[in-house]
């Protein structure tokens, strides 16, 4: 465990002494902040393994499906186009 490692538990464990002595939410706030901060330090500074520096991972947790809504019994396929004599497409909305 390096020295990024103990201030990281410190602090959580700060945090959590802050939440049982109902420590102001203001200063809660800052604790948590701080936590996190440093957490990230930590992750950012641990020697990345072999197999995950070659890998290119974006994951922004955006589904692209998760904004399709099709509600059971609706026609979701296109109607037929007809074409009239005059060669022009013509569809129709309904």
């Amino acid at each position: 465990m390096n020295m990024y490692d103990l201030a990281t538990k410190a602090l959580k464990d700060a945090v959590k002494a802050a939440l049982d002595d109902n420590v102001d939410a203001a200063l809660q706030c800052e604790l948590w902040r701080h936590y996190q901060g440093v957490k990230q330090i930590a992750k950012q500074l641990e020697p990345a393994s072999a197999e995950s520096s070659n890998v290119f991972n974006v994951n922004f947790g955006y589904d692209p499906d998760s904004n399709i809504n099709i509600p059971s019994g609706s026609n979701v396929a296109a109607d037929t186009i007809s074409f009239t004599s005059d060669t022009k497409d013509v569809v129709t909305f309904s």
